[in-house]
């Protein structure tokens, strides 16, 4: 029997629960699992400190906290990530700059793309 390769897996991190479908959506037709979608910092941080991931993508804003621990969580883990957000680059907190910020509203073919790059990096 032949041994199959696991799929690299995505955590979602997004309050929106649309934006969260769609970010699932595009991730599972990239041949990706999909790790959540999650909407709360606790769930985040949790998910970033205990499972194999490949690659994340972070919504900054969730609620009234913003989603840095969880961040800092998969850069202490070198699991790469990129910001999904409304946010400007400015905003983003300085520890976190140079990361990719998929600004909405974003294109499918964008994030498809960006999560490749994101991937190979792994």
């Amino acid at each position: 029997m032949e041994s199959q390769e696991p799929r690299p897996r995505v955590l979602i991190v997004e309050d929106d629960t649309w934006i969260a479908a769609m970010l699932a959506d595009i991730a599972a037709s990239a041949g990706l699992e999909v790790v959540g979608p999650v909407s709360t910092l606790r769930e985040a941080v949790q998910i970033a400190s205990s499972e194999r991931l490949d690659a994340a993508l972070l919504d900054i804003g969730l609620g009234r906290t913003e989603v840095y621990a969880a961040a800092d969580v998969l850069e202490e883990r070198d699991i790469p990530f990129a910001f999904v957000t409304g946010r400007s680059e400015a905003e983003i907190e300085l520890l976190h700059r140079g990361r990719p910020v998929w600004t909405k509203p974003f294109l499918q073919q964008q994030v498809a793309n960006g999560l490749k790059d994101l991937i190979a990096r792994r």
